[in-house]
C-alpha cells in the first residue's frame, strides 16, 4: 500500500483511512506558484469574483523545504495506482517525491507496512521560480480561501493540529486575495 503525505490542502480531502502523522526533515513555506494568465480555459485558473475577470498575477501555494530541525504535520492518504494518477495530475506545480524514511506515523496509528511507501509533492524548480519572481515583482498572491481551507483542515484533524501548523509554517509573506477557483 502506498500513501501520499498531505501537508496543506490534501488534508482537507475526505479520508476515512488516512494515517496521521509528520514528515520529519521538512518545513512548511508559501513557495510554489503558478502564473495565473497561461494555459486558457483547459488549465485551472482564478477569476475575480467580483470583476470575473482573470487577473494578471501568481497564485502562491504552500510548498516544503528541507529543515533538519522540524517536522510537518498531515495526513498519509492510501493510494492506488489511479488515485496516484489523479493526484499527479492535480499536483501539475509539483513533483512526487518518496520520502518514506522522513514519514512518522503519529501516535496509535503503528507503524506501516513493510512494503509501503510515502510520497509527498515537492515544488516543481520552475513553480518555485515563479514565486520568487512573483515576490520580487509583487504580482504574487494567495487564494483566501485556499488559506482558510488548509487552516480548516488543520483545526478539524485533531486537538493542537492547527498551532502545530503554525509552528512549523513560515510567515505568509504574501497578500490574499478573493479569488474564485475555475476547474477545467
Amino acid at each position: 500500500m502506498d500513501l501520499v503525505f498531505g501537508y496543506a490542502s490534501l488534508v482537507a480531502l475526505p479520508e476515512s483511512t488516512a494515517v496521521p502523522g509528520r514528515l520529519r526533515g521538512f518545513r512548511r513555506r508559501w513557495g510554489a506558484a503558478m502564473n495565473n494568465w497561461e494555459g486558457g480555459d483547459a488549465v485551472k485558473r482564478f477569476i475575480d469574483p467580483e470583476t470575473g475577470e482573470r487577473p494578471r498575477i501568481r497564485v502562491a501555494y504552500l510548498d516544503i523545504y528541507e529543515d533538519a530541525g522540524c517536522a510537518v504535520n498531515g495526513l498519509a492518504l492510501p493510494v492506488d495506482r489511479e488515485r496516484l494518477d489523479a493526484l499527479d495530475a492535480r499536483e501539475v506545480n509539483y513533483e512526487r517525491v518518496e520520502l518514506t524514511a522522513a514519514f512518522e506515523p503519529a501516535g496509535a496509528a503503528g507503524p506501516l507496512p513493510g512494503s509501503s511507501r510515502v510520497f509527498a509533492y515537492l515544488g516543481l524548480p520552475e513553480a518555485r521560480e515563479r514565486c520568487r519572481l512573483g515576490a520580487e515583482r509583487g504580482d504574487v498572491f494567495v487564494s483566501r480561501d485556499y488559506a482558510a481551507g488548509v487552516r480548516r483542515a488543520f483545526a478539524g484533524l485533531a486537538p493542537g493540529a492547527l498551532a502545530e501548523f503554525d509552528r512549523t509554517t513560515d510567515s505568509l509573506p504574501f497578500p490574499e486575495r478573493n479569488l474564485r477557483v475555475v476547474e477545467p
